[in-house]
């Protein structure tokens, strides 16, 4: 009887080293996509020279055919925020959810400085989901990207 518990106990702790050991490989494949995206993401806003609707369509386009679609809230302005961030629909349009959720999130900062040529930076927030199929949603994280100098950014309204 004795080997019998004792084998049941190891039994146990293999399953579980098992649960975590996949657990761990699932989050970190998930993470490696939304880092991926946000990275791409960058690249289109840097590429198109701004947040234009140019930028946004082809972001959009890019999520949908990657299959990313995780939304989330955009941070607000406050005193932890300085920055002001504007959550977009896969379309380009901004997003009216009233619970606040966008699919990505750009801010754009403008540094003047009277010694050298007004520089502009953009922020982007895509977001990362873990989610079990029994639980839900267990939390949503914000992973954040900086495009690089933009000294003379493309605002037009056509491609």
């Amino acid at each position: 009887m004795r080997e019998a518990i004792g084998g049941t106990w190891l039994f146990g702790l293999v399953i579980t080293f098992i649960v975590f050991f996949a657990s761990f490989l699932a989050i970190s494949i998930n993470y490696a996509k939304a880092f991926n995206v946000k990275n791409n993401v960058v690249d289109l806003v840097s590429k198109y020279e701004g947040n234009n609707p140019c930028s946004r369509k082809k972001i959009g386009t890019y999520l949908r055919e990657t299959g990313y679609l995780i939304a989330g809230t955009c941070p607000k302005k406050d005193n932890n925020n300085p920055y002001e961030y504007i959550g977009y629909n896969l379309d380009g349009t901004e997003s009216t959810d009233p619970n606040g959720k966008a699919y990505y999130c750009v801010s754009k900062d403008s540094t003047d400085n009277s010694t050298t040529l007004k520089k502009n930076f953009y922020r982007v927030i895509v977001f990362f989901k873990i989610d079990l199929p029994v639980v839900g949603d267990i939390a949503t994280f914000r992973i954040k990207g900086e495009t690089e100098s933009i000294y003379f950014p493309n605002e037009e309204t056509t491609c």
